[in-house]
C-alpha cells in the first residue's frame, strides 16, 4: 500500500528534471528544494487511464510485467542478508514508472516519450554502521529506462531486475554506485506464495471507487550474491520482499504520511502492515495490513485490526527530522505482539523525497529475535 501513496510523485517534477537533463550530458540535475509529497500526491486522477476496480484481478505471471493502462507502477525489493561472518546488511531496489499522459506521444522521436522512470538504491550496512542512498531518472528511448514482460525485466541504466529464464523467478538484481561506494549483485529464487493484499489484490486508498491500486506481495524468496559496502565485496544471502504495485489514484485529502511494515517472522507468518497518519493525529479508514499465518491462510487486516505505538524517536543530525525508528505491534485477535527495532538508526533516506526506508530486527512480547523485515517512514518534518 505504502508504494501507491508514491503515486503522484512524478509527472511535473520528474518532467522538469528530464527536461533539463535533455540538454546536456550526464545525471540529470538534483531537485533545488525538498518536495512537499502532500502537494504532489494530492489533486485527482489523470483522465484516460485505467482505474483499479476490481477485486482478483490481478493475473500472474503476466502482471509481473508493467502495466502502461495506470499511471503508476514500481517494483519495491528489500531484503535481509547476512554475510559468512554473521553481519547483517539491508537493502532496497526500487523502481518507479510514471506516465505523463494515457495517450501515446504525439510526434515521432526518440525523444517524445509518454513514460519516465525513477530508482532508489540503498544499502545498510550494520558491522560498519553506514547507510548510503542514491537515485536515479530516466526516460523511456534514449534516457535508458523502461521495463517489459516476457522475458520480465525492468531497468535505468545499469541498475537492474531481469528474469534468468522462462519464468519470472529465478530473478537477478544488479545495481552500482561509485561515488557512494555501494554495488548489489544478487539472485533472487522462488520462495512463498503471492500474498495478495486489500480485497484479492484490490487495495482501496480512499472512499471513491478507483481510489485504489492492485498490490500484491512476494514476501520470502531466497536471496544470494555479493554486494560492496565501506571499500569491501562480501558474499551474502538472505531473504528478499517484492511489493508490486500499480494504478492511478491520488493522496486522499487528510494524509500527512504513513508507516509501513513488511516483516517475516521466523514462525513462518508474512506481515504486512501500514497505518495512514491523518491531521488530527489519528489513522485513516484505509489504513490495513495482511497476515499470512505458519497455516498458510490468510486474513485481511482492517484499521481496527491492530495497534501501531512508536517507542523511540531518532533526530537525523543531517536534515532535523526526528523519525520514529522504534515501534510496538500488537494484533490483538492474533495474540500478536511484536517490537520493531531498526538495524540502524540512520537509514534515512534524504532524497528528491525525504524519507526512511530501512532493515528492521522483530523482537516478542518477551525480548526474543521473533523476525527480520523492514519498515517504510514518509511524510515527517523537521
Amino acid at each position: 500500500m505504502r508504494r501507491a501513496l508514491w503515486a503522484g510523485l512524478a509527472a511535473g517534477v520528474l518532467l522538469a528534471l528530464l527536461l533539463a537533463w535533455a540538454w546536456r550530458p550526464g545525471p540529470p540535475p538534483a531537485p533545488a528544494m525538498m518536495l512537499s509529497l502532500t502537494g504532489l500526491l494530492g489533486g485527482s486522477p489523470g483522465e484516460g487511464f485505467a482505474l483499479a476496480l476490481e477485486p482478483g484481478a490481478i493475473s500472474l505471471p503476466r502482471d509481473h510485467g508493467p502495466q502502461p493502462a495506470y499511471r503508476n507502477e514500481w517494483w519495491y525489493f528489500t531484503g535481509n542478508l547476512e554475510d559468512a561472518a554473521g553481519n547483517e546488511y539491508g537493502f532496497q531496489l526500487t523502481f518507479f514508472r510514471f506516465a505523463f499522459s494515457a495517450d501515446p506521444p504525439q510526434r515521432e522521436s526518440a525523444w517524445a516519450a509518454r513514460d519516465v522512470y525513477m530508482a532508489h538504491f540503498a544499502l545498510s550496512d550494520a558491522k560498519a554502521g553506514r547507510h548510503r542512498a542514491v537515485e536515479r531518472f530516466g526516460r523511456t528511448g534514449p534516457g535508458g529506462a523502461d521495463a517489459r514482460g516476457e522475458p520480465f525485466a525492468v531497468w535505468l541504466d545499469d541498475w537492474r531486475a531481469a528474469s534468468l529464464g522462462g519464468e519470472f523467478l529465478p530473478l537477478r538484481l544488479t545495481a552500482r554506485d561509485e561515488e557512494a561506494g555501494i554495488a548489489l549483485d544478487l539472485v533472487l529464487q522462488p520462495g512463498s506464495p503471492p500474498l495478495f493484499n486489500g480485497d484479492q489484490g484490490l487495495s482501496q486508498k480512499g472512499p471513491e471507487p478507483g481510489n485504489a491500486s492492485y498490490y500484491y506481495s512476494l514476501p520470502r524468496m531466497p536471496a544470494a550474491g555479493e554486494l560492496a559496502s565501506a571499500g569491501r565485496r562480501v558474499a551474502v544471502s538472505g531473504q528478499a520482499w517484492l511489493d508490486r504495485e500499480w494504478g492511478t489514484s491520488a493522496l486522499g485529502e487528510g494524509v500527512l504520511g504513513w508507516d509501513w511494515f513488511g516483516l517475516r517472522l521466523d514462525d513462518g507468518s508474512d506481515l504486512m502492515l501500514y497505518g495512514l497518519r491523518t491531521a488530527d493525529g489519528g489513522l485513516a479508514a484505509q489504513s490495513a495490513g495482511t497476515l499470512r499465518r505458519p497455516d498458510g491462510s490468510v486474513a485481511a487486516l482492517g484499521a481496527g485490526d491492530f495497534a501501531l505505538e512508536p517507542l523511540r524517536r531518532w533526530r537525523s543530525p543531517r536534515t532535523g527530522v526526528t523519525w520514529p525508528v522504534e515501534w510496538r505491534l500488537v494484533l490483538p485477535a492474533e495474540g500478536l505482539e511484536l517490537r520493531v527495532q531498526p538495524l540502524l538508526d540512520d537509514q534515512e533516506q534524504d532524497l528528491a523525497v525525504r524519507y526512511w526506508e530501512g532493515a528492521v530486527r522483530v523482537l516478542d512480547r518477551a525480548g526474543g529475535r521473533a523476525g527480520r523485515g523492514y519498515m517504510e517512514l514518509v511524510g515527517y518534518r523537521d
